[in-house]
Formats: C-alpha cells, sequence, structure tokens
C-alpha cells in the first residue's frame, strides 16, 4: 500500500532491482512502489522476491518475479527481454545483487576470490549492457549500481574481493556514464557504510562495531537509508547527475 503524502516521482516508471529478496534491494524495491514505480524483481532465488511481490501488489498488475543469476548472460538477456514484453520499456535499472567472503588473504582461495567479483562486479555489468540497448532506443534511462565504502577505503574484517568488486563498480560507473550520457542515460552509484542487514548480521557484532569506528553520528545504518538515495539517483530530481558515487557512511568518510 502507498503511504499517504508520499511523493510519486516514479509514477508509471518500470524499475528492474536485482537482490530485492531482502535488505537494500528489498527496502529498495519497497521504496520504488510506494513512489509510483511497476517493479521488475530479477533474483536468483525467487521465493523471497515473489512473497514481496505479494506484499506489496498482490493482484500483479505493478510486479513482475523473474528468476536470473546476474552472472549468466543467457538469463539475464531473457529476463529483460521478458521483461519489455510486459512492460514494454525499463526506465531504471538498479544493481543490488551481492554476495560476501570476508577472509584474510591467505585463507582465501582463487575461487572465494572470483566468486565474489563474478557475483557483486560482473553481475553488475552483465545487467548494465543488457538494459544499455533498451535506454538507447528511449533515449532516457536511469542506472543504479551499489558500490561500498569498503570500495574507497579499507576496512577491517573486509575481504579484498568485496573490496576489489566493489571499487570495479565505482570505475565501471564512472566510465559507463561518460559512454551512456549522450544518449540520455544517467549511470550513478551508492556506496554504503556498515548497513544492518541479515547479510552483514553473518559477521557478528564484533566486526560490525569494527566497520563503524569514525562514523560522525550514532545512527546505525538502515536499508531505507539507502533506499532514499536511491531514490533520488533514479528520479528526475537527479538530472544533472552522473558518473556520481553517493557516500552513505554516516561519516565515516568524510572528503
Amino acid at each position: 500500500m502507498k503511504e499517504a503524502g508520499v511523493k510519486n516521482v516514479l509514477d508509471g516508471q518500470v524499475c528492474l532491482v536485482t537482490g530485492a529478496a531482502g535488505g537494500i534491494g528489498e527496502a529498495i524495491a519497497r521504496r520504488f512502489y510506494e513512489a509510483g514505480a511497476r517493479l521488475v524483481l530479477l533474483g536468483h532465488h525467487t521465493p523471497g522476491t515473489e512473497q514481496l511481490a505479494r506484499d506489496l501488489d498482490s493482484s500483479g498488475d505493478r510486479i513482475l518475479c523473474l528468476r536470473a543469476d546476474v552472472t549468466a548472460e543467457q538469463e539475464v538477456q531473457f529476463a529483460v527481454e521478458q521483461a519489455v514484453e510486459r512492460f514494454a520499456r525499463i526506465d531504471v535499472a538498479v544493481n543490488v545483487a551481492g554476495t560476501i567472503r570476508h577472509l584474510p588473504i591467505e585463507k582465501m582461495s582463487l575461487e572465494d576470490f572470483e566468486s565474489v567479483l563474478r557475483v557483486n562486479l560482473t553481475g553488475t555489468f552483465i545487467v548494465c549492457r543488457a538494459v544499455i540497448p533498451i535506454m538507447k532506443k528511449q533515449a532516457r534511462g536511469k542506472i543504479v549500481n551499489m558500490a561500498s565504502l569498503a570500495g574507497r577505503t579499507g576496512r577491517p574484517g573486509v575481504g579484498v574481493n568485496y573490496a576489489a568488486a566493489k571499487a570495479g563498480i565505482i570505475g565501471l560507473t564512472q566510465t559507463l556514464a561518460r559512454e551512456a550520457g549522450p544518449a540520455g542515460i544517467y549511470v550513478n552509484a551508492i556506496a554504503p557504510g556498515p548497513i544492518l542487514t541479515k547479510l552483514t548480521r553473518q559477521v557478528g557484532p564484533e566486526v560490525f562495531a569494527q566497520w563503524n569506528v569514525g562514523r560522525a553520528v550514532s545512527k546505525d545504518g538502515l536499508p531505507e537509508d539507502v533506499a532514499e538515495a536511491a531514490l533520488f539517483l533514479a528520479s528526475a530530481q537527479s538530472d544533472w547527475i552522473t558518473g556520481a558515487t553517493l557516500d552513505i557512511n554516516g561519516g565515516i568518510l568524510i572528503r
């Protein structure tokens, strides 16, 4: 249900969100729906996204759930084609799907390293590549990629695989913004600091506390904080912003 007073800044727009089964992705999907969007929820395991879709829109008129592994080119391409067949366009793509394997480097296998890059960075590339031709035909589009404070600066307890993937997303975002900008496509990223989700709770409270060292405010970061930033970057309110990475970290990194 839409909340009273919510401004429909995405009214009627088609927004594809990966990794919407929980945490940040779910919060973004909920916020976009409240803002009037039609949603395409793309996930490797669909039960979570299907439950979210039922919670938001039991009629199914405004939400389409699709199964796809973001690292599988053909699955992503087929899902994007299904989305266009259903809604005729894709206005916004938000790349949230990700994974973590935080290990010290001497305990990190090559598979540990490459698997995190494959999901977080290569998956983002695959989705961007799939939606760009559609957005070019429309002469407009918005892409929001999920980076991290870990891609900005080293943090204790963060694996080099995750940091490398998130730094790569920042570079991908900057270069793609220049490449796609003349076609009317905006590409930005968000770099959250520590956010309380099921995924981050796996690392334990002592590690989460380490990640928050130096924070300027006492408030913990929540998925809804990231969702508000994503809404801004997805909407026309950010039409003079591209190639940027928005830092959301409670003042851990101030520059």
